[in-house]
């Protein structure tokens, strides 16, 4: 199943990718892809914005990386 993420970015802001918490740490890249790739679409773009959708699978997680580090 696919879940879609849609935000708004500004110059110098991050995402990243990581399997979902309840992943097993055995899971192989084959596995957490199986049923597709990433897909990343672009809405608008402004002179200091973006706005994206992740459309990823629910084995993934996508997050803005700024709360990786609280």
């Amino acid at each position: 199943m696919l879940t879609m993420l849609v935000l708004s970015r500004v110059e110098g802001d991050q995402i990243a990718i990581l399997p979902a918490d309840d992943i097993d740490p055995a899971t192989t890249v084959g596995d957490l892809f199986a049923n597709g790739p990433i897909e990343i679409s672009l809405y608008s773009a402004g002179k200091n914005n973006l706005k994206m959708g992740v459309d990823a699978q629910s084995t993934l997680s996508v997050v803005r990386k700024r709360t990786l580090a609280a």
